[in-house]
């Protein structure tokens, strides 16, 4: 058999990693989503600075992107949980 027609396991692990990564993008997804969650029902249109400024501390995200998560029109709010 020559070396073209001889199983090449880095297919195998090519594929095996390509499935890893899109479920691993999958639970990225849904993590995100449930932070956005969890920073609207932490934070509301009426939130006071200093509560904003803990969920930042807490959080070690920006404030940019804090304040950017309170709103529905975010990506991060687009993705779809998993029914479990």
């Amino acid at each position: 058999m020559s070396d073209s027609t001889q199983p090449d396991g880095r297919y195998a692990e090519l594929r095996r990693l390509g499935e890893e990564e899109r479920y691993m993008a999958g639970e990225l997804q849904q993590t995100r989503v449930q932070i956005a969650r969890l920073i609207q029902q932490l934070l509301p249109p009426h939130a006071r600075t200093e509560k904003i400024d803990e969920v930042v501390q807490a959080s070690g995200y920006s404030r940019f992107l804090i304040d950017a998560l309170r709103h529905k029109d975010h990506p991060w709010h687009a993705g779809k949980l998993k029914q479990e």
